[in-house]
Parts: structure tokens; sequence; C-alpha cells
């Protein structure tokens, strides 16, 4: 049995923000805290796109209190984020400073690809060996995320419709009156049928399962309990419900269903949400697993410290990577391709360069973020880049593994890392010194596999000799690389690895899955 530790998942949301605390083994987790402060960091953000003081004020004592119960708990790690109102304020940087100057908690921003991951994975390790449900829906304050299974895969859409921000719209205050009713399911109509993708919208949804504190109020109230535990709620209850809720006012809520004030007032418009998307997708229902974002998060965080405890995912410091990179405004697609090409050389070449696996986590977050120092200026930007990943706040990623990364991409342009000209290179152990070189080879190899930036490399594969490595790429269309680029490659993986390497190029059509 592996040694437990305490890991926390912090969800800062629309309507409240939510902590989790556990203690995790590589065969169990234990609940140790969990906290919801209603701080609706949505209100009034989604209508003047700023964060009132006074919210930033009730958010930062909010974590205050986290970082003491960090420190009751002995957790020692954590991933904290914030969705669609954090994302849609102008002013969300002074919210992310005063939380990390005075709790010392990273706040990052999640976009809704990740959100939706986060609460895909949370359900699918809720469901374990049962079937598995054919489409989730997250329903939050900002926004409504809609995942669908297709074919093995998932699909994922997200659409401006959240509790918080519907109230703020249409100006909901307490009852809601028909006509407002009415107005309320046109839009979310009109917004569905145009948001969502027919592929998202098609028939055939068997078992659909809804997240958030709202649906969990909902089944809570007027719905049932399956055969495994969970709780369902018809979309004729629901239905049924629209027409109860919304006839009360606030105070009559609280009084009715026992229920805070803050989920009183979201709740009628909740149910109509609820209930139209279920009438526009043929819906008989849902069913209400009860997790959310930090449950995801805290797999995630579980099965990078202590092993698998479900599906294996990326490790969250390269999710971490991306909200970086989108924080500073820097546009990641090409970062992202390289990525994925340098995973697939690390996997092909394991028996060339012979690196930890830890290395591969390395290479594909100096490939993310190599170019990011673009934002400062595209001169000398590997420079900025370095820089940037040294004294950036991106959460997960410590000592010594963000001096790896920042030496790392440094060394994707130019001459490669010499003890010379690099800094932070030079600081490093000899052990390290070589383990750079060679993932900055890797990296340089992938930034020139898509030197076009029009990601058309759909896969690679190699074959390797003890003097020989013969590299075959497929892309789609004519995209073969430069030729003076390609020699430079082959010049560094020579000298780094002391194999000559070749090239193989041949173009496929149709569609192909990324190396």
């Amino acid at each position: 049995m592996s040694e437990p530790i305490k890991l926390a998942a912090i969800d800062a949301g629309s309507n409240a923000i939510r902590i989790l605390i556990v203690e995790a083994s590589s065969e169990q987790r234990t609940c140790l805290a969990a906290e919801r402060v209603p701080v609706r960091l949505g209100q009034g953000t989604f209508s003047s796109g700023l964060i009132a003081s006074e919210t930033i004020e009730r958010a930062v004592q909010a974590f205050v209190r986290f970082r003491a119960l960090f420190d009751e708990h002995g957790v020692t790690v954590y991933r904290a984020v914030a969705t669609s109102a954090v994302r849609s304020a102008s002013n969300r940087e002074r919210l992310i400073d005063r939380i990390f100057q005075e709790a010392g908690i990273e706040l990052e921003v999640i976009d809704g690809a990740e959100e939706g991951r986060l609460v895909r994975k949370a359900v699918l390790a809720q469901f374990g060996t049962r079937k598995h449900p054919d489409a989730i829906f997250d329903l939050g304050g900002g926004s409504l995320e809609l995942m669908r299974r297709a074919d093995g895969d998932w699909l994922s859409d997200s659409t401006r419709i959240g509790t918080v921000r519907l109230l703020e719209t249409f100006g909901l205050k307490g009852a809601i009156s028909e006509d407002e009713r009415r107005m309320v399911q046109r839009f979310l109509k009109s917004t569905l049928r145009s948001g969502f993708s027919e592929e998202l919208r098609a028939d055939g949804i068997r078992r659909a399962v809804c997240c958030g504190g709202n649906a969990e109020c909902l089944a809570k109230l007027f719905g049932t309990q399956e055969k495994g535990g969970m709780a369902y709620v018809s979309l004729d209850e629901l239905r049924s419900a629209v027409t109860k809720i919304t006839a009360l006012d606030v105070k009559e809520r609280i009084a009715t269903y026992k229920v805070r004030k803050d989920r009183a007032e979201v709740m009628g418009v909740a149910s109509i949400v609820l209930a139209t998307v279920g009438k526009e997708l043929g819906l008989d229902g849902y069913t209400v697993p009860g997790v959310g974002i930090r449950d995801g998060v805290v797999l995630d965080l579980a099965e990078a410290q202590v092993g698998k405890l479900g599906s294996k995912s990326e490790e969250p410091s390269i999710a971490s990577a991306r909200s970086f990179a989108a924080r500073l405004g820097h546009n990641a697609n090409h970062g992202e391709q390289v990525r994925i090409i340098a995973k697939r050389l690390f996997d092909e070449l394991a028996d060339v360069h012979k690196l930890p696996q830890r290395c591969g986590t390395v290479l594909q977050l100096a490939a993310l973020l190599h170019d990011v120092g673009e934002v400062v200026h595209r001169k000398s930007h590997h420079k900025h880049s370095e820089y940037l990943i040294l004294h950036g706040r991106i959460p997960g990623m410590d000592s010594p593994q963000r001096e790896l990364v920042a030496a790392t991409a440094r060394g994707h342009r130019k001459s490669l890392p010499g003890k010379r000209k690099h800094e932070v290179f030079s600081n490093l152990d000899a052990k390290q010194q070589s383990q750079v070189l060679k993932m900055s080879a890797l990296l340089r190899l992938a930034d020139t596999l898509d030197a076009s930036r029009g990601q058309r490399v759909v896969a690679l594969s190699t074959k390797n000799t003890n003097s020989t490595v013969v590299l075959t790429i497929s892309t789609m269309g004519v995209a073969k690389p430069p030729g003076e680029a390609i020699e430079a490659r082959k010049a560094d993986f020579q000298e780094v690895f002391g194999r000559s390497l070749e090239f193989r190029h041949q173009q496929v059509t149709g569609n192909a899955n990324n190396a």
C-alpha cells in the first residue's frame, strides 16, 4: 500500500466556492473536509464584466479560510480552479493576485473544455464498472456544459447558459411569472439549437447525467433513488417542479423547501433550464451522481501523486500550463501540436534517449510553453519563454521541474543548451544537463515538424538501429518540412544521440488521428 498523501481541490464557481480535502493512497480515498461558501462570483460579473470589490473581499476571505484548512489537515498538493464568472471578468488578475498574496493559493482559470473534462472524469469514476451514460450535463452559474459519447469518444461543447447569468440577463429577482418563464424558455431553445452542434443534439440519448448543485437540490426534492444509489429526477417531475418553484418568491422557497438563500434564488431558473434542455433533447430525465469539478481535480491529483485510482489522465501541470498560456494571451495551437508530436517522439524513441518517464512530462510542458515568450516580443522569444516559465505562477510546477522545463524551452531555437550561454542550464547538475540536452533535441525536432504551424502532421513512427533512426511522418496535404531546418535537426540528433537521422514523408487523405 502506498504512503497516504493529503490532497485538496478548490472549485471557484459562479455561484459558490467549494473545497474538498482527501487523504489518498493507491488503494483508497478518504474525505477529510468538504465546505461550500456562497460567494456568488458571478453576481454582477456577467452584466458588467467586472467582479465587484465586495465580492473579491468575500472570495479572498474564503481562500484564507481554505489555507487554514490546508494547514490543519497537512495538505501538501492542491489545485484551485475558477470557471465561467472569473473567465468573464476583465479584472480577474486582481482577484487572482489578492488570493495569492493573502492566502498563498494559486487560482487557475480553466476553459470550458477543461471544466467538462474534470466533470466527465468524476462522473465516469463514480459509475465505475456500471454502464456509462450517453450524455453528461454540468449546469453552473455561468455556463452549461454538454458532453456526449459518440463512437467510443466524447464530444463536448459549452454554452453561455448558467443560473446566475440568466438571473442577471432577465432581471429575475423573485417569483417568475408565466410570461418571464416563456421568455427564458424561448431564449434557451434558441441558444441550444444554435449553441450545440447537430452531433451533440442528435437523437439516441438513453441515459443522461446532470451535475451541479442545482441538479442535486432538485433531485433531492423531486426525485427518487436508483438501484445503484444515485438520485434520479424524471422530466415529468421537473416540469411539475418548474410550476411550483417559480410561483414562489425567494423567502417562500426558503420556507417551503428548507434551502439556503443563495440556492433559493437560483433554483427556479435552474428547473426551467433542466426541463427545457430535457424536452429539447428528448430525455426522460436525469441521473444525478452528486460529483463535480472538485472530484475530478482530486482524481487527477491522486493519479499523479500515488498512482492510478481511476482512468489515467494527463498530469494536472499540463492543464495548468495551458491556463498559464491563456492567461498571458498566448495562442497555444502550435504549442499543443508540438506537445503531441514531442510526446510521440518521446514514446517512440525510448530505447534511444533512455530518459525516465517524468522527463516526458517536462518535455510536454516545454513544448506547450516554448513560444509563450512571444507575448513579450518575437525577437529572442526563447529567452522570454525561459523567464516567464521560471517566474510565472504555474500551479503544480515546482523545482526542479520548473528549471528543467525552462531550460528545455529555452533550447528550442538558436543553439542547443550550453554552459556558457544558458545560465539556468549551467546551474543544473550533470545528470539534469544531459536530460535537458536530450529533451531539447526532441523539442527542436517536434517544433520543426510543425514549422508551418498548420498542424498537418497526423502520424509518425520510427525504426531504430544502433547507428540510425528512420523517422516516417504522415501529413494531411503538402506539408514536408523545409530542407534546411531538417538538416539542422539531423545535426542536433547526431550530436546528442550519436545516431544519424533519416526522414521519410507520406501524404494521407481523409480523417486521421493526431501523432
